[in-house]
């Protein structure tokens, strides 16, 4: 910044005539001012994607860590349970500590969000109860915080059923029916996190009584 005076200063010096100077000064400090206003919204803006990347697990990671809570609670979740309530904990966490809980994008498939790798580690239980964790290969460990955001969305969200988990992922209003194209021939549109962000922001809005802007 002080560079940037500096070099201000001396081309404003290099006229002779103070009135035409005067100028000159004006416009250069006004330019120096909208380029310094660029520079600090894109460093702000970078800090902020940097912050939402620093917490980022495996999906399979947070299941695991979410199966061993349940399990500590004598609780069994199926396949279908596993998936929504890693996606609503991921919901929460980008409304409540504004970062990313999983680090794999969210798709629009027909029956809701899912995170792909996720899916298709957990597909051959079908319907069924998930009764062991997935096997991955360097297992990320959740932080204090993480695992207490995941335990509290679990009391909340495990009396539902998978069913009605789904159907509350893909109703209306939610980020998976703004992305999803029903007559579109193949669906894996990737729903921004900004979408999530601001849904779950507005549920939890909701349920303090606080009406949205």
């Amino acid at each position: 910044m002080r560079i940037m005076l500096l070099i201000v200063v001396s081309l404003a010096a290099c006229v002779t005539n103070p009135a035409k100077r005067r100028e000159i000064l004006s416009k250069l400090v006004l330019l120096f001012r909208k380029v310094w206003d660029i520079v600090t919204r894109n460093a702000v803006s970078w800090m902020q994607q940097t912050k939402r990347l620093l917490a980022m697990y495996d999906a399979r990671s947070v299941a695991n860590e979410l199966l061993r809570i349940a399990k500590s609670r004598g609780l069994a979740l199926t396949n279908m349970q596993v998936q929504k309530i890693v996606y609503i904990a991921h919901g929460y966490s980008l409304a409540i500590l504004h970062r990313s809980l999983v680090r794999q994008t969210i798709e629009a498939w027909r029956y809701g969000p899912v995170i792909p790798d996720l899916y298709h580690a957990l597909r051959r239980y079908g319907a069924g109860i998930v009764n062991e964790p997935i096997p991955i290969i360097n297992m990320d460990k959740l932080t204090e915080t993480d695992r207490k955001l995941l335990a509290t969305v679990l009391d909340a969200y495990g009396r539902f059923s998978g069913p009605q988990l789904s159907t509350m992922t893909h109703r209306d209003g939610t980020p998976w029916r703004e992305v999803y194209q029903p007559n579109a021939s193949f669906n894996n549109d990737i729903i921004q996190p900004q979408l999530i962000e601001r849904h779950y922001t507005e549920l939890l809005n909701a349920r303090a009584g606080i009406a949205a802007n």
